[in-house]
């Protein structure tokens, strides 16, 4: 009897072990469940959330498309706008051009007879007998000492000076190298140094060593010639305040100043010549005074 109590109570306490590991058994089925839970809750949120990038992905995807196809469209409207752009670049040259021409043959009509005052002329310079042509002898003559006559730079001017009126007139250039051409007023000093400028009263353009063309205005202006001009038209509209030079075998406006006279309205404007500076080796080619209205296409 006692063996069998014992054994009993021997059993008795087996079950209760095996008791209480199945409850910690069912505890930890349990805590997995709910872990399991957890991690299902999370793998659903998961894939909300990828399907969610993925939509995303694909609308962007859509947008690049739709931008690529906007680039592409407005590179093609600026290669049209490019091509329209010089398309009409073209035509304004074309109509430029067409307006120098108009202009020229315009202001022709309103040419003058010019003669150079040996007078003015810097000893160095001989004007020929008609008063058309002028060399750069590259000797100090022996002239008469007059006020009129430049005495620093080989300059010298006109006859015939103006207070009014359209006035134009050609002048043959050549091949000189150096030369400057315009107009001076009557009151511009004479004696000593004096730089051709707008506000010493001179208002010209010129060739430097053969190589560029400069408008001699404050400060001075690179003008962009093509080709060497071999005669040079020049038109004074006193009235408009305005003188305009021109290629003539071109047919092309050069420059043109606009010009207020600083000190009186009656001041005579004076055709204005030099052979360029005394300081530089004469240069015998001749400035002439072109008689007729023939292009220069020499």
């Amino acid at each position: 009897m006692e063996e069998l109590r014992a054994k009993s109570e021997n059993l008795e306490k087996k079950n209760e072990e095996l008791r209480a590991k199945s409850e910690e058994l069912r505890a930890k089925t349990e805590n997995l469940e709910k872990k399991n839970e957890e991690l299902r809750a999370k793998s659903e949120n998961l894939e909300k959330k990828n399907e969610e990038l993925r939509a995303k992905s694909e609308n962007l995807e859509k947008k690049n498309e739709e931008l690529r196809a906007k680039s592409e469209n407005l590179e093609k409207k600026n290669e049209e706008l490019r091509a329209k752009s010089e398309n009409l670049e073209k035509k304004n040259e074309e109509l430029r051009a067409k307006s120098d021409i108009l202009e020229l043959l315009c202001v022709q009509r309103d040419k003058v007879d010019v003669t150079l005052d040996a007078d003015t002329a810097h000893p160095r310079l001989q004007v020929s007998e008609d008063g058309k042509s002028v060399t750069d002898t590259g000797v100090i003559r022996k002239v008469p000492n007059k006020d009129e006559r430049f005495d620093s730079h080989t300059f010298l001017l006109a006859k015939e000076g103006y207070r009014s009126g359209r006035l134009y007139w050609e002048v043959d250039v050549g091949k000189k190298r150096n030369w400057n051409l315009g107009v001076a007023q009557e009151t511009v000093r004479r004696k000593e140094t004096v730089a051709l400028s707008p506000k010493n009263g001179f208002w010209v353009i010129g060739l430097a060593d053969g190589q560029e063309y400069w408008a001699l205005s404050d400060p001075w202006t690179r003008l962009m010639v093509s080709g060497r001009p071999q005669k040079i038209g020049i038109f004074l509209d006193i009235s408009s305040k305005k003188l305009s030079f021109f290629s003539v075998h071109q047919k092309k406006l050069l420059y043109t100043f606009t010009f207020v006279n600083p000190h009186s309205r009656n001041v005579k404007l004076f055709p204005f010549f030099s052979t360029g500076s005394a300081a530089t080796s004469s240069d015998t080619e001749p400035l002439r005074i072109a008689g007729g209205f023939d292009d220069d296409d020499k």
